[in-house]
């Protein structure tokens, strides 16, 4: 068992990778900026009280519609088609402002506002159109929030002169582990005093969040490339940074597809108790967490693009093996290699997508955070069509066939100029 990151853990991750330009040189530090680096350990608590708040709504949204609004669950998937345009939108827009120099803090900032905003309204407002129309549109962008810090993660380590794989895998870490807990406090406040009361208390916690940020985020920080974009000019066609999305969408969408299927699954079709689903994710979840911290290892021996491959072919095994399983032991034994093709999913995708696009990490972690939010999306709606056609056994089997795609791609594309295993081995 690993032991949590701490300072000196964090801040011993130098190994002359900086970044993609000066490889021996780091840019001037300001004096809040060398802070962080003595303590990088705040960097990450900004990642994970983020994504504890975000986790919290999660699992209330279909719960809050159908029970608490008593509209049809077919409302559901408006507004999560609408939170996810415009999340798109938002993460376009702040990949470019952060590859022009735009001040972090300046993107972070709006966003926790608006998340914070609609917190206060659905415990405020309880009528459907309200989260519709207003509330989905503020939390689309509150949901640019995590494309801008992971690209603050990503700028911080090549400004301190960080692991670059390392320390992504350390931010994805906060991220797994925030979703660990998130979504069962909320569930645990809601049992005990409803929906307002657990949006209040979410709302509560972007408070803490902002002034978490106001205190980490150096209010002048911002990309350190040389070619920063016009803002007036469009941005360059990468046809490898949109090939490097594809499989990512289809292992994320495979994810979706079981995790959203597999209560139902469990349940109704395996007969098991219904608390089986919980025990699955919290052994996923953990092994995850653990694969996570030693993905810089697999970057080292093998470079991103094979990681990503031994990550699908593990996708397929699971999936394969899965939809055969038929007793609570089956799926305990399986839920291991559920988080161990995710882990290494989790703590190389983002590095594997940067990669192609060093020079825009702004761009680039928003196609990437888009992928993931489409392939949520896309494994959402596919799970209705095919458990509505077949049975929730058969999606394992799509979920099978989208991880095998996402192998055959990653096989046939070519490395990515820039890698961190080419650079920590220069």
């Amino acid at each position: 068992m690993i032991s949590p990151p701490d300072n000196k853990d964090i801040s011993e991750m130098r190994d002359g990778v900086t970044g993609p330009d000066s490889p021996n040189e780091q840019p001037a530090m300001n004096a809040m900026l060398a802070r962080l680096d003595r303590y990088p350990l705040l960097v990450l608590a900004l990642v994970l009280i983020g994504a504890f708040a975000t986790s919290c709504v999660a699992p209330l949204t279909g719960l809050y519609i159908v029970e608490g609004l008593g509209e049809p669950p077919w409302k559901t998937s408006l507004v999560a088609i609408v939170q996810v345009c415009v999340t798109l939108l938002t993460n376009r827009a702040y990949g470019r402002a952060i590859d022009c120099g735009v001040p972090i803090r300046f993107l972070v900032i709006p966003s926790i506002t608006c998340f914070a905003a609609g917190m206060l309204l659905l415990g405020t407002f309880q009528v459907y159109w309200v989260y519709l129309a207003i509330v989905s549109v503020l939390l689309g962008v509150g949901s640019g929030v995590l494309s801008v810090v992971y690209s603050f993660g990503r700028l911080f380590a090549e400004q301190t002169g960080r692991n670059i794989a390392k320390f992504n895998g350390f931010l994805r870490m906060q991220t797994s582990l925030g979703w660990m807990v998130g979504p069962a406090v909320s569930l645990t406040v809601f049992g005990a005093y409803g929906f307002a009361v657990t949006y209040y208390a979410i709302a509560a916690l972007a408070v803490i969040w902002f002034g978490v940020c106001l205190m980490v985020v150096p209010a002048a920080f911002r990309t350190h490339h040389p070619g920063m974009l016009d803002p007036n000019a469009k941005i360059p066609f990468n046809r490898g940074l949109l090939v490097a999305c594809i499989p990512v969408f289809l292992l994320g969408s495979g994810n979706v597809v079981f995790v959203s299927a597999m209560p139902l699954y469990f349940s109704t079709e395996l007969g098991l108790m219904p608390s089986a689903a919980g025990l699955e994710l919290t052994v996923k979840c953990f092994v995850e967490v653990v694969v996570i911290y030693y993905c810089a290892s697999i970057i080292r021996k093998v470079g991103e693009r094979k990681g990503m491959v031994i990550a699908a072919i593990l996708a397929i095994i699971f999936f394969g093996a899965i939809h055969s399983a038929d007793s609570l032991a089956d799926v305990l034994v399986l839920s291991v290699l559920d988080g161990l093709y995710y882990g290494i999913f989790a703590g190389i995708s983002m590095t594997f997508v940067q990669n192609f696009a060093p020079e825009q990490p702004g761009v680039a972690t928003s196609y990437y955070m888009s992928s993931l939010f489409v392939g949520g999306l896309v494994g959402n709606l596919l799970t209705g069509l095919v458990a509505s056609a077949f049975d929730f056994r058969t999606t394992t089997l799509f979920a099978c066939g989208l991880a095998a795609i996402g192998c055959f791609v990653l096989v046939l594309m070519r490395e990515a100029k820039h890698s961190e295993r080419t650079i920590g081995t220069a």
